[in-house]
C-alpha cells in the first residue's frame, strides 16, 4: 500500500489544507446512520449502510442515502472496494432530487502514535443525479485519528476531516473544486462485541452555491460480523 500512501497524502495536501471563505449561513441538523460490515473470508468482506438527515434546525427530512460496497483486503491495513449508493434528498421547499453514485474506495493505515492510530480513506465517486444532464466526477479524501481512552475496552475518542472536491461539471450542475469540508469530533462507545456507536459533533463547511455551515449531532451505530 505504499504507493497509495503517497498518492493519498498528495491529495490530502490539496483538498484538506484548500482554504475556504467563511460561511454565511449556520443551521444546526442531525444526522443519524447504521452501518454493517460483513466478513465474507479471510480477503473479503462486505459493507453496508444508510444514513438520513434532519436540517432546518432539525425539523425537515432532507435526506437519505443507501450504500454498499465489496471490499478486497490485501493485509490488515488496508482495503480496496467497489460500491453504489442511492441518494435521495428534499429541499426545504420541498424539491425533491434522487442520486446514483458508483465510487471506487481505497483505506489504508498512515501511522501509529503510541496506542492512536491515523488511517485515510480515499473514496472516488461517479455521480447521475435526476434533476442535472450528464455525469460528475467527486474525490473525497478523509483523515481520521482514533485514539483509545481509559474506560470499557473499546473506549476511544475520534476526530476525523474529509475534504470534497468535484472534478467536473455537468451542464447545470456545481463548478470545479473544493466543495465542502466535513469535521467530526466524538466517542467510539462499544455496546458489546459486535456492536459500536460512534457519536459526537459534526462540522459541515460548504462552498456551493451560497457558502454556509451547518452544525449537526452525529450518532451512528456500527455493527461487524
Amino acid at each position: 500500500m505504499t504507493v497509495l500512501r503517497q498518492i493519498s497524502y498528495g491529495v490530502a495536501a490539496s483538498v484538506l489544507l484548500a482554504a475556504l471563505p467563511a460561511a454565511a449561513t449556520d443551521d444546526a441538523q442531525v444526522w443519524l446512520s447504521t452501518q454493517v460490515t460483513k466478513k465474507l473470508s479471510d480477503s473479503f468482506e462486505a459493507v453496508a449502510d444508510m444514513n438520513s438527515r434532519y436540517y432546518d434546525n432539525a425539523s425537515h427530512y432532507g435526506h437519505f442515502q443507501v450504500r454498499g460496497l465489496i471490499g478486497w483486503k490485501p493485509d490488515d491495513n488496508g482495503m480496496l472496494g467497489l460500491g453504489y449508493s442511492y441518494v435521495w434528498g428534499k429541499s426545504l421547499s420541498g424539491k425533491v432530487a434522487r442520486e446514483h453514485r458508483f465510487f471506487q474506495q481505497a483505506n489504508y493505515g498512515i501511522l501509529h502514535i503510541g496506542k492512536a492510530e491515523l488511517v485515510g480513506r480515499t473514496r472516488l465517486e461517479q455521480r447521475w443525479f435526476s434533476d442535472v444532464d450528464g455525469a460528475t466526477w467527486r474525490l473525497r479524501q478523509q483523515i481520521r485519528l482514533n485514539v483509545p481512552l481509559e474506560g470499557p475496552k473499546g473506549l476511544k475518542g475520534i476526530v476525523h476531516t474529509e475534504g470534497f472536491m468535484l472534478l467536473s461539471t455537468p451542464v447545470g450542475g456545481a463548478d470545479e473544486g473544493v466543495n465542502q469540508i466535513r469535521t467530526f469530533a466524538g466517542l467510539g462507545i462499544p455496546l458489546n462485541s459486535r456492536l459500536t456507536l460512534e457519536t459526537g459533533y459534526m462540522n459541515q463547511s460548504v462552498v456551493a452555491g451560497a457558502d454556509r455551515m451547518n452544525h449537526a449531532l452525529s450518532i451512528a451505530v456500527n455493527a461487524k460480523f
